[in-house]
């Protein structure tokens, strides 16, 4: 420890150990997704994602084509919509319902729950995820994915969500703010020797265990990979605290394939198994 101004970091944002690990959590992520120092620019971003793709809208116009529906898509369209907008926003994964969304056509795209089981998409002008869902580090940073030759379209911004404004720090591996610095760390250590097809391989087969279980024992599954998004016959209850119940869920649960432990992942197996056995 030392004297920072944050009492509890073990350094601070303007250190070279921090420098460093920005360095190399840029260059982890440019190699998971394959993006070239010639047409991407990587944003470390201390922001949730929510305030990420505001403040990506707010950078280039403040106005987007809401291009895909459901629950994260309205959240934007309630605000930024406008049918005539030079942009077009989309969600790559709808989390509400497990819904993956068309966004071959979308110039920004939310791929906060998306990535990085699904797909780049190689095609759009910004791209923005983060460090806490799928890769797992602790919350929370944005990762913003810009095509270099976007910047051109951007607008005069005022204030911290200025995109351009983390651009220009990005340029010296700093934020102009102060971040989490511990979970800066923890991303970086998430990403030494991230195996894309391991990472893959083992939400498949966590969801090929769980919804076999849950469709012999009659319950419905909604949607697919990476959320299991399931509701069970009324006669059968399932009482735990690992669940997600989703906004106005009407018996709806889920169980996020990326999250919890092997060791967890059996034990709601045998639960639901339990279930199963009681019905006989």
């Amino acid at each position: 420890m030392g004297f920072w101004p944050n009492s509890e970091e073990s350094t601070h944002h303007r250190s070279e150990d921090f420098r460093n690990c920005f360095l190399q959590v840029q260059t982890d992520i440019r190699e998971i997704f394959d993006l070239s120092t010639e047409e991407w620019d990587v944003l470390l971003v201390p922001m949730n994602g929510s305030l990420a793709i505001e403040s990506v809208i707010r950078t280039f116009g403040g106005k987007v084509q809401v291009q895909t529906d459901g629950a994260f898509s309205q959240r934007v369209a309630q605000v930024h919509h406008d049918p005539h907008a030079p942009w077009s926003f989309g969600v790559q994964h709808e989390t509400n319902d497990s819904r993956l969304c068309d966004i071959s056509q979308c110039d920004i795209v939310d791929a906060v729950s998306a990535l990085p089981y699904f797909d780049f998409p190689h095609q759009a002008k910004v791209v923005i995820t983060v460090s806490s869902k799928q890769f797992g580090a602790a919350t929370i940073w944005s990762l913003v994915m810009v095509r270099r030759n976007f910047w051109e379209q951007a607008n005069p911004l005022k204030g911290y969500l200025d995109l351009q404004r983390y651009r220009d720090f990005a340029m010296i591996s700093e934020t102009p703010c102060t971040p989490s610095i511990s979970a800066l760390f923890s991303l970086e250590e998430k990403l030494s020797g991230f195996d894309l097809k391991r990472f893959r391989d083992r939400i498949n087969d966590r969801y090929q265990r769980l919804s076999e279980v849950i469709i012999e024992v009659g319950g419905e599954i909604k949607g697919g990979r990476p959320v299991l998004t399931f509701r069970l016959p009324q006669s059968l209850e399932i009482i735990t605290d690992q669940l997600w119940y989703p906004p106005g869920s009407e018996g709806w649960m889920q169980a996020f394939m990326w999250s919890g432990s092997d060791s967890e992942v059996e034990e709601m197996r045998e639960t639901l198994s339990r279930l199963k056995a009681s019905q006989i």
